[in-house]
């Protein structure tokens, strides 16, 4: 069974691999119908095809393609009116003669709508209907049997995956765009920014490097004792240093007892490392894991202080 495994897989790739030489300028084409289209990608299909047509509207979405899908069913039964003019309809069609996503077509015809086709049949009623033909070329499946769609609707798939990033290309969508469409889940904290996550400067209390040690531990007690954080800076309010209250408690459990009216440049911990508020987290994941500390200054464009990170918020396990 495992060979079988491995020899499906391996057909799959090769079904990939000739898709790719096979393919033509009928995918620019549809990039540039969809890039000056007014309305949005209507995605349709019947069966395995709806599936990988809802994958496909799912990725042009996230990469900043407005789309849809529509079953050609429930459209022939009043949700055509989710089509409007403008709109570029995406029909799904290993065998191009599926007989509902037909009666789609002909009625959408109606409208000023583009229609492209994603089929495996250059030459079926679908692609005949359609403006624009992606041609998967005849594909065999996977399987004993060579029934169940495998190689052809991944084909369609990794057809869809192409037109939807050759059009976050040519919109120059950027890692910004990506991480406004992706605020959730883990994939949405990788690409959070460090401002979405520092303790800002109002809850920071800031010293002069001379100040008295006793001063900063009650101010700091005051302003927060869940932070039990002091941030040293200079006279142009650049940091130069963090004094954290743990570490003065460490020294006084151990017996050494730190003189209160030392100044706190004497008991604050160097800077290694400091961060723009307008970085990713992954950068400041980055920067912890190779300084090895606990607490990162950020800065703003001025390079003045605004808040601190902590390695706790951002490694989250």
């Amino acid at each position: 069974m495992l060979e079988r495994a491995r020899a499906i897989i391996r057909q799959e790739a090769a079904a990939l691999e000739s898709l790719s030489s096979r393919l033509d300028e009928n995918i620019c084409v549809l990039a540039d119908y969809i890039l000056s289209a007014t309305g949005i990608v209507v995605v349709c299909g019947i069966g395995k095809s709806r599936l990988v047509g809802e994958k496909i509207s799912a990725i042009l979405a996230s990469t900043g393609t407005r789309s849809i899908t529509l079953d050609p069913v429930d459209a022939l039964h009043g949700d055509l009116g989710r089509v409007r003019a403008g709109d570029i309809i995406l029909a799904l069609s290993n065998s191009g003669e599926t007989t509902e996503l037909l009666q789609l077509i002909r009625a959408v015809r109606k409208l000023a709508v583009i229609v492209a086709a994603i089929t495996g049949r250059a030459n079926s009623s679908l692609a005949q209907a359609a403006d624009v033909v992606l041609d998967i070329g005849l594909m065999q499946e996977a399987g004993p049997l060579g029934l169940a769609p495998t190689t052809s609707t991944t084909a369609m798939a990794a057809m869809g995956d192409a037109l939807a990033l050759i059009l976050q290309e040519r919109r120059g969508f950027t890692r910004h765009d990506f991480a406004r469409l992706h605020p959730g889940g883990s994939l949405g904290r990788e690409l959070m920014r460090v401002r979405d996550l520092m303790w800002p400067l109002e809850s920071i209390p800031l010293f002069r490097p001379d100040a008295p040690l006793s001063l900063a531990l009650l101010s700091m007690w005051r302003a927060s004792r869940k932070l039990g954080v002091a941030v040293v800076v200079d006279e142009r309010c650049n940091t130069i240093g963090i004094l954290i209250g743990e570490s003065i408690g460490r020294l006084t459990d151990r017996g050494a007892t730190p003189d209160l009216s030392d100044p706190v440049e004497l008991h604050m911990q160097p800077l290694l490392a400091t961060i723009s508020g307008h970085a990713f987290l992954d950068e400041a994941a980055q920067l912890f894991r190779h300084h090895e500390i606990e607490l990162m200054p950020v800065h703003d464009d001025q390079g003045k202080f605004v808040g601190l990170i902590s390695r706790q918020d951002v490694l989250k396990p």
